[in-house]
């Protein structure tokens, strides 16, 4: 008797044991410490209906007007909201006129991103896509996403395109598709002659 006493007893105290460890567990586990969201960085200046311009000897290279804008002083990004981008390129000075839903400005590198139904003009040109990445430095724009450059005597689509604003040359890349339209190919041409 005293044999299955000790081991009732023990079997007892064994199941105790197990459920608290269980329940230690358990609890353990809904009551770790939440660890706090990560922060966003407070912009340190916020601003509406502004332009910010890039110079150079005198000159304006671009100026963008947007609805809505904010400034951190550590990442030195203008996050703007319905950017419109004006550019002057070339020798020429020929405009570019770009607009999107959003974007990020950086002056002191001369560069720009711009996201969300992009459209736009250079010169004859009519410009589409998700993505237009300015890089004034290089005097370069890099358009990505589902991209369309077109004038009245051609056409091309890709998913990169590659514009030199100085030579004005072009290279596509990535499911490139080009049409030339001979009949306004020959207009386009009669009407730059005169």
């Amino acid at each position: 008797m005293r044999k299955s006493l000790v081991f009732v007893v023990l079997i007892f105290v064994l199941g105790l044991a197990i459920g608290l460890v269980v329940n230690e567990q358990r609890n353990g586990r809904s009551d770790a410490p939440l660890r706090p969201a990560a922060k966003v960085a407070e912009p340190d200046v916020m601003a509406e209906d502004l332009e910010l311009v890039q110079g150079a000897d005198g000159k304006v290279l671009w100026r963008v007007r947007a609805k809505s804008a904010q400034y951190s002083m550590d990442q030195r990004i203008v996050q703007v909201l319905a950017p419109q981008l004006t550019a002057y390129v070339g020798t020429d000075r020929q405009e570019v006129f770009v607009k999107s839903d959003s974007g990020e400005v950086n002056q002191q590198g001369n560069t720009m991103t711009l996201r969300n139904n992009i459209t736009g003009r250079f010169g004859a040109f009519v410009l589409t896509a998700d993505v237009f990445d300015y890089i004034g430095a290089m005097k370069k724009i890099y358009l990505k996403g589902q991209v369309s450059v077109s004038r009245p005597d051609f056409s091309v689509n890709a998913t990169t395109v590659e514009i030199n604003l100085d030579t004005r040359e072009l290279i596509a890349a990535g499911g490139v598709t080009a049409e030339l339209i001979p009949a306004a190919l020959n207009a386009f041409n009669k009407e730059k002659t005169k």
